[in-house]
């Protein structure tokens, strides 16, 4: 199976000497094609550091970290941006969506940056918001949707244009737990029809989703599991 993610001792330290501090120490692992990896560990382990060096959101200090075959180190800032725009999606913490635009311009954004045509960057984002069942609130604004509505605006948002990899930093985290169950449906469905999915997490019944979970503490990965299959995928080939 094809490896879309790969890190070869990737570090990341902030600072020299005696101030310098290490969020991560040399990494290595590979998330294949078809994956869901969730990232499991207590505040300041390195979770989020780990997700920012994959989607090129910060770069490694010392070792490698390649995405989609690209080099993520060695790319120019535009090489870069269009990685971001095509192939790889962020679902952030905090969302991220704009108040001022509805959850179809929020989610056409990366089309037209890519210099899609409006036209066509909108029925992009219609796409994908019919994927994510949102087809009928594409003309609201996210105050007028739930929590749980914005976060699949953020989710289409990361997966317009077909982008295989998708990148996801506590997508439950402020979901109550039926919302949280629909949105980890929506990352095993991309996982399932070929792409691959990093979820950062501190919720153990998120990450039985997952094909692999790896716990990380203080910038190191201290152990790696494979869950037992989720009830809803128990039997399931």
């Amino acid at each position: 199976m094809t490896n879309l993610i790969e890190l070869d001792g990737a570090a990341r330290w902030f600072g020299t000497g005696h101030t310098q501090v290490t969020a991560l120490h040399p990494t290595s692992m590979t998330v294949a094609a078809g994956e869901l990896l969730a990232v499991m560990g207590p505040s300041g382990s390195g979770k989020t550091t780990l997700l920012s060096l994959v989607g090129g959101l910060d770069k490694a200090s010392a070792g490698r970290v390649t995405v989609a075959g690209q080099d993520v180190g060695t790319l120019k800032p535009k090489d870069l941006a269009i990685l971001r725009r095509r192939t790889v999606g962020y679902v952030f913490q905090d969302l991220n969506l704009l108040a001022g635009l509805t959850a179809r311009e929020n989610v056409a954004i990366p089309l037209e940056l890519d210099g899609r045509p409006i036209s066509e960057a909108r029925a992009g984002a219609d796409a994908a918001l019919a994927s994510v069942g949102l087809a009928a609130l594409a003309d609201r604004f996210p105050d007028d949707l739930s929590g749980g509505e914005q976060q699949r605006v953020a989710i289409a948002r990361a997966l317009v244009g077909g982008r295989q990899i998708l990148l996801a930093d506590e997508p439950t985290g402020a979901l109550d737990s039926m919302t949280g169950e629909s949105v980890m449906r929506l990352l095993r469905a991309h996982c399932d029809g070929g792409g691959t999915a990093i979820l950062v997490t501190h919720d153990a019944a998120h990450a039985a989703w997952a094909d692999r979970v790896v716990f990380l503490r203080d910038g190191r990965v201290v152990d790696e599991a494979n869950p037992a299959p989720h009830p809803e995928l128990a039997g399931v080939a």
